[in-house]
C-alpha cells in the first residue's frame, strides 16, 4: 500500500493520530528533505526501517523502485517538507503511475496552508481556485488574474518576490482584496488582509519576508 502523507508545517500538534499510526508501521518512507523528516520522525519517537530521498527533478528515477516495492506488498509513504505532497510539490509523477499500475493507494488528511489561507482572507469559499506558484511575468500575471475574475484565487509566492508582485496588483488592480499570509501556524504567523497597497504598507514593516508565502485574492 502506498500512503500519502501530510505533514505539519509549523506546528508539529497538527499532525493527526492517522499520520503517526500510519508512519509507525511503514516499510519505506519517501521525504523531500530527509533531514526535516528525520527531526520529525525523532520528535514523535518513530523508526522507519528506511527513510530515502524523494526530490521532483528525480522522479523518474525513483519511480521504478517504489512500483516494484508496491507490487511485493511492502507499505511505503512520501511526505513533502510540510503539508502536502503532490500539491506543489513532488509525487504527482508518482501517483500517476500508481493508478495508471492500478496499485491501492490512501491519501491521508492533514495540515494544508491553502484552506486556511481561504478562510482567513474572508473571501467567497463558494467557488475558489488554487493556481500554484504565481508566475514571475507581469504579463502572465495579469493574464491569470483577468482570468479569475470573480472568483477567488489562492496561491504560492516566492519572499523574494512578494513586494514586486503587489506593486504590480496596486498598480492594475488598486481596489483588489488580497490577503497576506505568511509563515502559517508558526510562532511569527503574519496574516494581512487589504488592498495591495496596504500590504505593501504591512510589508514596509520588515527588514525582509521569510517563509511560505500564501496569497488570496479576488478581484
Amino acid at each position: 500500500m502506498f500512503y500519502i502523507i501530510p505533514t505539519p508545517i509549523g506546528n508539529m500538534k497538527d499532525i493527526t493520530l492517522r499520520a503517526l499510526d500510519t508512519l509507525k508501521n511503514l516499510d519505506v518512507l519517501y521525504a523531500e528533505n530527509t533531514s526535516r523528516t528525520s527531526n520529525l520522525l525523532s520528535y514523535f519517537q518513530i523508526t522507519v526501517p528506511s527513510l530515502r530521498k524523494y526530490t521532483e527533478h528525480k522522479e523518474y528515477r525513483y519511480i521504478p523502485e517504489i512500483i516494484s516495492s508496491l507490487k511485493e506488498g511492502k507499505k511505503v509513504g512520501i511526505v513533502s517538507d510540510g503539508g502536502y505532497p503532490v500539491i506543489s510539490d513532488p509525487g504527482y509523477k508518482l501517483t500517476r503511475e500508481i493508478v495508471l499500475e492500478n496499485l491501492p493507494f490512501e491519501v491521508l488528511p492533514g495540515a494544508t496552508s491553502i484552506i486556511p489561507a481561504l478562510i482567513y482572507s474572508a473571501l467567497p469559499p463558494d467557488k475558489f481556485v488554487f493556481i500554484g506558484f504565481l508566475p514571475k511575468s507581469e504579463k502572465k500575471l495579469l493574464d491569470i488574474i483577468n482570468q479569475y475574475k470573480g472568483i477567488s484565487v489562492v496561491c504560492f509566492d516566492s519572499p523574494h518576490r512578494i513586494i514586486k508582485t503587489m506593486k504590480v496588483l496596486s498598480k492594475n488592480f488598486p481596489e483588489m482584496k488580497v490577503t497576506f499570509a505568511c509563515e502559517m501556524t508558526k510562532m511569527f504567523q503574519k496574516i494581512k488582509s487589504g488592498t495591495p497597497d496596504d500590504i505593501l504598507t504591512y510589508l514596509n514593516g520588515f527588514d525582509n519576508v521569510k517563509g511560505e508565502v500564501v496569497l488570496a485574492f479576488y478581484y
